[in-house]
């Protein structure tokens, strides 16, 4: 292949079908493919849904198998995308993909994306690392990486659109606060938290969107308390933002939650965030400025978050504002592209 000015990444993640880093991987994909003077190839991890969704968008891909790190079929196959695209840059998300990173390489140079607490030892065949959050920046450097060879670079989120959810459709009445929790149905997620909490709020409604081993356990739940039919468990979709329009609040109850996009995407979407004071959370949010925040389990101020949102109209209006102000000015695509493409090419001189 001919050697051209442009930036060439080669971009790939073995991940699951959903997850907010998967989703991310998607919208960054798309929207690397748009800057002008990068050239971008894509390996995925089998997946019809991902694979027709990037197709969808004109990005190149390769789909692999990566059935485990023994998998010496996609690590050959890696190696010869490589080989023939001969990139500046292999940009890896997450340990499966980047524990794949060929040892012997020269003239690119290999990045590795963190957005969690993963285990360093997956990424000792890369030059750099990308985290999205201060904290997973601190942590690489504590387990012994340069610290001039880590980023910090947050995420940025999916973008607006105008659709709203049909009230009838899930049989909500129109005098009712609709409360919307999004995520996977994992007990990290702490949705059996915001169940619980609905017992002392009779004017909500729960809409739960999300796919996961919990989903039974809260329809459990939401049945021994006598909330099913305030409580809608709804399968997870890959634009959410006709769920946001509709809601009243976005609640983030999480018990483990390293960034938290999902308030970024309230925030895009002009609606009042309550989060649990935890890792990601606690540092997105000021308290009283462009969120609430309540103590992890902690149902009683959870209920009194959601009970200020729902009648104190001044405040619901500065969450809003100053909610949507810092999603403009920190995590908007063109703010977080520009700070990808800039340390792209400091990395790859």
């Amino acid at each position: 292949m001919e050697k051209t000015n442009n930036l060439k990444i080669l971009n790939i993640i073995s991940g699951a079908s959903q997850g907010g880093a998967e989703k991310f991987f998607e919208r960054f994909s798309i929207s690397i493919q748009k800057q002008k003077g990068i050239e971008q190839r894509v390996i995925i991890k089998k997946n019809k849904r991902r694979c027709n969704f990037l197709r969808q968008n004109k990005i190149m891909l390769e789909e692999l198998a990566f059935r485990s790190k023994f998998d010496f079929y996609t690590r050959k196959k890696i190696k010869k995308v490589i080989e023939d695209f001969k990139p500046d840059i292999v940009l890896s998300w997450m340990n499966r993909a980047s524990d794949m990173i060929p040892v012997d390489r020269n003239n690119y140079k290999s990045i590795g994306r963190l957005g969690g607490y993963y285990k360093i030892k997956n990424y000792l065949n890369c030059d750099y690392l990308i985290a999205n959050t201060e904290d997973i920046k601190t942590y690489i450097i504590e387990q012994g990486w340069d610290p001039k060879k880590v980023f910090y670079v947050p995420n940025f989120v999916e973008k607006k659109d105008n659709n709203i959810i049909k009230r009838q459709n899930l049989t909500t009445p129109k005098n009712k606060k609709i409360i919307l929790g999004l995520g996977r149905f994992h007990e990290n997620k702490g949705f059996d938290i915001l169940i619980k909490a609905l017992k002392s709020l009779p004017e909500h409604y729960l809409w739960l969107l999300g796919n996961g081993e919990m989903r039974k356990k809260y329809n459990d739940l939401a049945e021994s308390y006598n909330l099913k039919n305030r409580i809608r468990l709804i399968d997870w979709v890959d634009n959410p933002s006709a769920f946001y329009n509709t809601a009243d609040m976005l609640v983030c109850p999480s018990r483990l939650e390293p960034l938290g996009n999902i308030i970024i995407e309230a925030w895009a979407h002009k609606i009042p965030v309550i989060a649990s004071n935890i890792m990601g959370p606690k540092k997105l949010i000021k308290n009283e400025v462009n969120g609430l925040k309540f103590e992890l389990e902690n149902i009683e101020e959870l209920v009194s978050c959601v009970k200020r949102v729902s009648n104190e109209k001044k405040l619901e209006k500065k969450l809003i504002v100053n909610g949507y102000k810092d999603y403009i000015s920190k995590y908007s695509e063109n703010i977080i592209m520009k700070k990808f493409k800039s340390l792209f090419w400091e990395v790859s001189k």
